[in-house]
C-alpha cells in the first residue's frame, strides 16, 4: 500500500471514530470452533469443537449485512480447518472491500494451510495476507504446553511452505505470535532467537500477554519486568526485518500501552471496542470485544439490529466510562492508531522512555514483581 493510499485509508477510519456507520471497520470473525489442539492458555477453551457453528451460507448473510470492512481477523478453533475458508474470505473481500486478513493459526496441517491461502491470494484486490503461526516456546515445551504431539515441527513445515509461496506472492507475509505467560518467558527468549535464525522469510514476531478465561486456571501472567526485558530483546532482534513494515512504528506504542494497562488495572488508552471494532463468535454470537458478553445472536436477529440496539449502546457508554480494561492487541490497537491525540501521546512516551528520559508513573511502585492478570467475564453459551 502506497503511501497516499495509507494516509487515505487512515483518514477514513478515524473519521468513524465520529461517525455512525452501519458496521466498524474492524471484524474479529471466529471462522470456526474446531481445534485439535488443547492449549492451556486459551481463552476460548470451553467453546471448542462445537456442532453449531455458522454455515457457508449464515457468513455470506453476515457478510451482506455488513459495511465496508477494511480488516478481517479470522479466528477459531483452527481456523484453515474451515472447508470453505477461501470462499468465506472471497465473499468478505468481493462485498465489504476486505484489503487486509490477519489468521492466526497453530500450523499443524500444511496442505490445508496452503490450499487455503493459495485460493484466497486468487483475489486481486487483497492487499495483504498475514499468517501468524502461534507457538508458544522450543519443540518440547511447545508440544507439551498444547497436548499435542509434533505440534512444532508440523508448523516448521507449515512455514517453509508458505516461505516458498511467498516467492511468488509477495502479499502473503509470515509472522509468529507467541503469548507470555509465569512459565515460558525463558521459552520465548529461546524461541524467538531460534525462529530468527531458522525462518528468514518471517519477519515479525509478535508478543502477547496472557487473558482471559484460561483452560489451565493456575496458568499466571509473567512478571511485568521480565516481559518488558523480553519484549526489547524481541524488538532489538527483529529490527532489520521491520524496516519499511508499517507496524514496526506502532508496535512499541502497544507494547507500552499493554504494560501501562496492566499496571494501572485500568484503560490508559480510551478503548474503542464497539465503534472500530466487532467480535462474531462461531456459533453467530454478536459482541464488541472479547472480553464483554454477547449482545445477541445472528440465528436470532441480523447484524445491524444488534449492533444498533440499546444493549449496545449502554455497552459503549460503559467502555467509555472505563469500567473495563483489557490487555488485547486487537482492540488496543485500532484504539492507539484511530485516535489522533492518543497516536501522538502514546508517540511520544515511546520516544521519552527510548531516550532513557523517565515517563510518568501511571502505578505507585509494587512491593513485589507485578504480574500480569486481567480478570475478565467468562464467555459462554449454551
Amino acid at each position: 500500500m502506497n503511501l497516499l493510499s495509507r494516509l487515505h485509508r487512515h483518514t477514513r477510519i478515524t473519521l468513524q471514530n465520529y461517525s455512525r456507520r452501519p458496521s466498524p471497520p474492524f471484524l474479529i470473525l471466529f471462522i470456526n470452533s474446531i481445534c485439535n489442539q488443547k492449549c492451556e492458555h486459551c481463552f476460548y477453551w470451553r467453546n471448542l469443537n462445537r456442532k453449531d457453528d455458522l454455515t457457508r451460507d449464515e457468513m455470506f448473510a453476515l457478510s451482506r449485512s455488513l459495511g465496508r470492512v477494511e480488516n478481517l481477523n479470522l479466528s477459531g478453533g483452527e481456523p484453515f480447518l474451515r472447508a470453505e475458508f477461501g470462499e468465506i474470505c472471497r465473499q468478505f473481500i468481493r462485498h465489504n472491500g476486505v484489503r487486509q486478513i490477519y489468521v492466526p493459526t497453530n500450523g499443524y496441517f500444511t496442505a490445508r494451510t496452503v490450499e487455503q491461502v493459495k485460493e484466497t491470494l486468487k483475489e486481486p484486490s487483497l492487499d495483504l495476507f498475514v499468517a501468524e503461526l502461534s507457538l508458544d516456546g522450543m519443540a518440547e515445551f511447545h508440544d507439551k504446553f498444547r497436548g499435542s504431539p509434533h505440534a512444532f515441527e508440523k508448523a516448521m513445515q507449515t512455514y517453509d511452505a508458505l516461505a516458498e509461496m511467498q516467492k511468488s506472492d509477495p502479499r502473503l507475509r509470515i509472522h509468529a505470535i507467541s503469548t507470555a505467560t509465569g512459565t515460558n518467558v525463558d521459552e520465548i527468549h529461546r524461541l524467538t532467537t531460534y525462529l530468527y535464525e531458522r525462518c528468514p522469510k518471517m519477519d515479525h514476531h509478535n508478543l502477547a500477554m496472557i487473558r482471559g478465561d484460561r483452560k489451565n486456571p493456575a496458568l499466571q501472567g509473567p512478571e511485568l519486568a521480565a516481559y518488558q526485558k523480553l519484549y526489547e530483546y524481541v524488538r532489538e532482534l527483529w529490527k532489520p526485518r521491520e524496516t519499511g513494515r508499517y507496524g514496526a512504528i506502532v508496535e512499541p506504542m502497544l507494547q507500552r500501552a499493554k504494560v501501562r494497562t496492566a499496571e494501572a488495572a485500568n484503560q490508559v488508552i480510551p478503548c474503542r471496542a464497539g465503534t472500530l471494532t466487532a467480535v462474531v463468535y462461531s456459533n453467530g454470537d454478536v459482541s464488541v470485544c472479547e472480553t464483554h458478553a454477547p449482545l445477541g445472536n445472528l440465528r436470532d436477529k441480523s447484524f445491524p439490529e444488534i449492533w444498533h440496539s440499546a444493549e449496545a449502546e449502554q455497552l459503549r457508554a460503559s467502555i467509555a466510562r472505563k469500567d473495563c480494561y483489557c490487555t488485547n492487541e486487537v482492540f488496543l490497537w485500532p484504539s492507539i492508531v484511530y485516535q489522533p491525540w492518543h497516536l501522538l501521546s502514546t508517540m511520544l512516551g515511546v520516544a521519552l522512555k527510548s531516550g532513557k528520559q523517565p515517563a510518568p508513573p501511571v502505578a505507585p511502585p509494587a512491593a513485589t514483581p507485578a504480574l500480569v492478570q486481567i480478570e475478565v467475564p467468562e464467555h459462554k453459551t449454551e
